[in-house]
């Protein structure tokens, strides 16, 4: 069973010129003229692994500390788990997905880039459709 950590309250829109030419809309995304907007609602588990032993504490992979009242990760871990949930349906490569994440880590100033993007490389779902 998946644990949703996060849930967003409002639209969150991101740009990335991997989304340009893409058109696809679904109840929780929609990708048009090169924007991917997320809808209000949309749940997810930011950066995993993650256990919660009897809901006490977490163990896994962290999502930072809280920036602007957010983890650090927040959006990252978000753009990359639709990207990653939505797969099938969606022009992406692994690699691409790869590097958007890898992009966007490095715009955060994540001090763990390099780790993080060769866990999503080697470790996340590598069934990509494209």
């Amino acid at each position: 069973m998946t644990v949703y950590l996060y849930t967003l309250l409002e639209p969150y829109t991101y740009e990335h010129q991997f989304l340009k030419g893409v058109e696809f809309s679904n109840q929780w995304i929609e990708i048009s003229e090169g924007k991917l907007t997320v809808h209000a609602n949309y749940s997810w588990d930011g950066c995993t692994p993650k256990w919660q032993p009897l809901g006490l504490f977490t163990i896994g992979v962290p999502d930072g500390a809280l920036r602007n009242g957010k983890p650090w990760l927040y959006y990252e871990s978000l753009i990359h788990d639709v990207l990653c949930q939505f797969r099938d349906c969606l022009p992406f490569t692994q690699q691409q997905v790869t590097q958007i994440f890898k992009e966007d880590l490095q715009r955060a100033k994540w001090p763990l880039c390099q780790l993080y993007t060769a866990g999503v490389n080697y470790l996340g779902p590598q069934d990509f459709k494209a």
